[in-house]
């Protein structure tokens, strides 16, 4: 997922939000945690992987 993917996701994830009454801060949180992992693994030219908790496994 490259930055504008997450922007796009971004976009519609607020739109969601203020149609359905859900908490739009929760989104815009969201959308920025991701977009600054995603950051942070291109500065360190590292491949993008989400956290996995360890109750997943």
């Amino acid at each position: 997922m490259d930055a504008a993917e997450v922007i796009s996701l971004a976009d519609a994830m607020r739109a969601y939000a203020l149609e359905s009454g859900r908490d739009l801060n929760a989104a815009n949180m969201f959308t920025h945690t991701m977009l600054m992992r995603k950051l942070a693994a291109d500065q360190n030219n590292e491949p993008f992987e989400p956290d996995m908790d360890d109750d997943a496994a």
